[in-house]
């Protein structure tokens, strides 16, 4: 934020005036050496040294730190200091172009030319090439180093955006630290690029707030803010935690699968009622915020090595609520003092080590005896954990350890990753025997009475198969269907969802509308998809009741899609689709499922078929390439059948808050609750969905699914979150004035 004509930082102020000079020299410095030379390989070893010394997050904040008119073209808005930093706010656009340049030559020299913006992505930019034709957005991306991804980035990163009239960015930063350990004092900003220290950018730490959207539910994109350790490499990059600014959710939610597997396997039930966890590495503090929220008594100690994430995490997360627990000391140190006390008071009940750093590894200064005197200072209890993020050193730390009780966790992933990204290695220990399965995590951590959905597991849904009922329903049965979800589009319901301009839905169970107005329908289909279990799967064996989740009246029009090859209906038993349209009035639209083989498969589906699946098995729709495409999509899941305008997440025996709650919905609420106990324990906001392995002694990939939970539990005398601060930030040293050349 800006202050009478001065940058506010951690540690005080710093001149605008000098430090715009410093910089707008160093970027004038970087603009000349990218066009000293007319090779391209010499350009692009230029320019990979300077982003590899961080210098695209520091142009970044250069370009934000002006206040901007979001009504007259993002232009600078004039203020005392607006001529010092307009100024540096240019400079640092032209040398973010003059980069990108140099990513474009690079794409042109394998023949790939920019033809057109991006219609998803705003700032992104579709290329072609000239030989084969084909448009991308990212061309060839496989190949190219990390820094030349962040480089084609750049339009993206510098384009401005507008919600509610706040100015937006693709990454905002918040926060920017430049150290070099061969530094005596800290240069909090810089560009600069010393050819005999190659590793300067390791060194950096940043806060950045990343907008990223949520295909699956369909949700505008929320602002994610994470710490990052060494250089920050882009949209994508893992931080070391996040969390979501726009819903304020300070230790409620966990974005990251490391930070959701080290809560996971914290919080449980099997424990006494006061727990004992230790934390070692403070991040940005939301695991920490997590964890005192959601475990029932806990006793929590916090180490971190460093005082600068513990000011951090004060304040652009605003947890200064957790500084009692904290203590700034080497972890070496404090395990050497603390083998002997800990066990003195029982020992610990899970530790966790979360202290990886520069390119996700491990510190090499944590040797075998630090984990040694970790696990001493384990409790005796059975379920006692230690819990150590490994990052990428998953091999090295897991030979310091040497703990036969030890499984290795890696993630479960329902997106795809490049070879570069980060996907997450916990090792966990204990000091006997165990296995780590569904069944077992919730025993211990939701307790003997935890609703299970009854669905089946992610891994094993992927061995299934559709099953296709050709002309399942009549001619007349979908002009009837049709009929009934025209006349509730006529009314205005407000059981009607519009996706976006392509792809509308109306929610034919909303106020009993299916089951009143299409009852010989909605029989026919529940005695055949009872018959359809029975013959394949046996799920509705399982659970208590089966009754319809949600019935789907879905119109896609051209350029609609469901795109994600991963995507399934969480908490369901059976998903069936039933054409509604006649073959020749659209096309593309294809059902398909991602096989267990990796292989797409396209179904077979004409007007009146009906294709039933596990509702845990991959499934997407390709695009719809012209006309208009009506399906109906139902789910079935253990539940009462629901009545509410929108696909609900209560399942088993919680009741939605839009539900009507007729009789029905009462009487099979009453019945669930005959005998039912409440579980005391914590009510997580997810649970594990699936452990899997590829072959024996590989690591169990973990998946961790959403539940709706109501009534989180607060910790007595845990203050409420306060107001974000959306100010921008960025950082120069007041003591440092000199230019650099």
């Amino acid at each position: 934020m800006f202050l009478n004509n001065k940058l506010e930082s951690i540690d005080g102020v710093v001149d605008i005036a000098t430090l715009s000079t410093r910089l707008c020299a160093q970027a004038e410095h970087l603009r000349s050496s990218l066009r000293e030379s007319q090779d391209i390989n010499a350009d692009i070893e230029i320019a990979e040294k300077y982003v590899g010394n961080d210098c695209i997050i520091a142009l970044l904040a250069m370009v934000q730190c002006v206040d901007r008119d979001v009504n007259n073209d993002f232009r600078p808005i004039e203020s005392n200091q607006s001529t010092a930093l307009t100024r540096m706010a240019d400079v640092a656009l032209l040398t973010l172009t003059d980069l990108y340049n140099i990513g474009e030559s690079l794409l042109k020299s394998g023949g790939w030319q920019p033809i057109d913006q991006s219609s998803t992505i705003s700032g992104g930019i579709v290329y072609e090439h000239s030989e084969s034709g084909e448009t991308s957005e990212e061309p060839e991306y496989e190949k190219w180093s990390w820094q030349i991804k962040l480089i084609l980035s750049i339009p993206i990163l510098i384009e401005p955006g507008c919600v509610d009239d706040e100015v937006v960015w693709a990454a905002a930063v918040v926060y920017y630290h430049h150290n070099s350990s061969t530094d005596t004092e800290r240069r909090e900003y810089d560009l600069e690029y010393l050819e005999q220290q190659l590793d300067r950018g390791s060194n950096c730490l940043s806060v950045v707030d990343v907008l990223k959207s949520d295909e699956d539910r369909c949700q505008s994109a929320v602002r994610l803010r994470g710490t990052y350790r060494g250089c920050w490499r882009g949209l994508y990059a893992e931080p070391l935690e996040e969390m979501d600014m726009k819903n304020n959710s300070i230790g409620q939610n966990l974005e990251s699968w490391t930070a959701t597997t080290l809560a996971g396997l914290t919080s449980s039930s099997s424990l006494s009622n006061s727990s004992r966890v230790l934390v070692i590495g403070l991040g940005c503090g939301q695991l920490v915020s997590f964890l005192r929220r959601y475990i029932t008594n806990v006793e929590l100690q916090v180490v971190e090595s460093s005082q600068l994430m513990v000011d951090i995490a004060t304040n652009y997360y605003q947890l200064d609520s957790i500084l009692d627990y904290v203590s700034v000391v080497d972890p070496t140190e404090y395990v050497k003092s603390q083998c002997v006390e800990s066990q003195e008071v029982g020992g610990f009940d899970t530790i966790i080590v979360n202290v990886c750093g520069n390119e996700d590894t491990f510190p090499t200064s944590l040797n075998g005896d630090f984990f040694h005197g970790l696990i001493s200072m384990l409790s005796n209890h059975p379920t006692a954990t230690l819990l150590v993020n490994t990052g990428v050193s998953v091999d090295s730390v897991s030979t310091l350890i040497g703990n036969t009780n030890m499984l290795i966790l890696k993630e479960y992933l329902l997106r795809d990753h490049t070879e570069s990204d980060n996907e997450g290695t916990i090792v966990a220990v204990r000091r006997c025997d165990w296995s780590l399965s569904v069944e077992s995590w919730n025993r211990e951590h939701l307790g003997d009475d935890a609703q299970s959905s009854g669905a089946m597991d992610v891994d094993k849904a992927q061995q299934t198969a559709v099953v296709r009922l050709e002309k399942f329903l009549s001619i007349k049965h979908i002009e009837m269907i049709n009929s009934v979800a025209k006349a509730e589009l006529s009314r205005g319901n407000t059981a009607l969802e519009k996706h976006s301009e392509s792809w509308k839905v109306v929610y034919l169970q909303a106020n009993n509308i299916f089951h009143k107005k299409l009852p010989t329908i909605r029989q026919k289909i529940l005695d055949t998809i009872r018959q359809v279990d029975k013959s394949n799967w046996c799920l509705f064996d399982n659970v208590d009741n089966v009754s319809i989740r949600v019935v789907e009246y879905h119109t896609n029009q051209t350029n609609h899609s469901l795109s994600d090859p991963k995507h399934y209906d969480l908490n369901s038993l059976l998903t069936c689709d039933i054409m509604l349209s006649n073959d020749g009035l659209f096309e593309g639209g294809h059902l398909q499922t991602l096989e267990a083989d990796g292989t797409l498969k396209k179904h077979e589906f004409k007007q009146g078929d009906a294709l039933i699946f596990v509702s845990h098995k991959y499934h997407n729709v390709s695009r719809v390439v012209s006309g208009s495409r009506n399906v109906m999509v139902l789910e079935f899941w253990q539940g009462a059948e629901r009545q509410c305008s929108h696909r609900c997440e209560r399942f088993g025996r919680q009741i939605c808050d839009k539900d009507p709650q007729d009789s029905y919905t009462q009487q099979y609420h009453s019945r669930k609750q005959t005998n039912q106990k409440e579980h005391s324990g914590a009510s997580l906001p997810f649970r594990l969905g699936s452990v899997s392995t590829c072959k024996e002694d590989s690591p169990l990939q973990l998946l961790w699914e959403p539940t709706e939970v109501v009534n989180k539990p607060v910790q007595a005398n845990e203050e409420k979150p306060k107001d974000m601060n959306d100010a921008f930030a960025c950082f120069g040293d007041s003591s440092d004035s000199d230019d650099d050349d």
